[in-house]
């Protein structure tokens, strides 16, 4: 590993990034966002129908206590594996990404 990197709290990766997909069925708020809302997810589901999605690669945290935890952690490990055998991403090898988000409430 490059010694530029040694003091740094992060290192390259090797990143996957989903390709030929709907991205905005893809993209999918952090699952501990909408805690107490189970009905937003009930919308997302809805939208993204049977669509690639990270949805089907979490587990939100409002379906923690549901009857079948097992069975959905099983499926969306069987998801990630198809996924990748699918060849449903762009792999970036060891890879830095710069992310700049700006809210709609921050004035520049």
């Amino acid at each position: 590993m490059n010694d530029l990197f040694e003091t740094l709290p992060f290192r390259p990766a090797d990143i996957l990034l989903p390709k030929d997909c709907e991205y905005s069925k893809w993209s999918v708020v952090a699952c501990d966002q909408y805690t107490s809302q189970p009905e937003y997810w009930q919308r997302v589901e809805e939208y993204v129908g049977r669509a690639p999605s990270a949805l089907r690669l979490i587990l939100p945290e409002s379906c923690l206590e549901g009857p079948s935890v097992e069975t959905d952690i099983m499926e969306i490990n069987n998801t990630m594996s198809r996924y990748l055998r699918e060849g449903r991403f762009t792999e970036h090898p060891g890879a830095l990404f710069y992310v700049e988000r700006t809210l709609s409430t921050v004035r520049l």
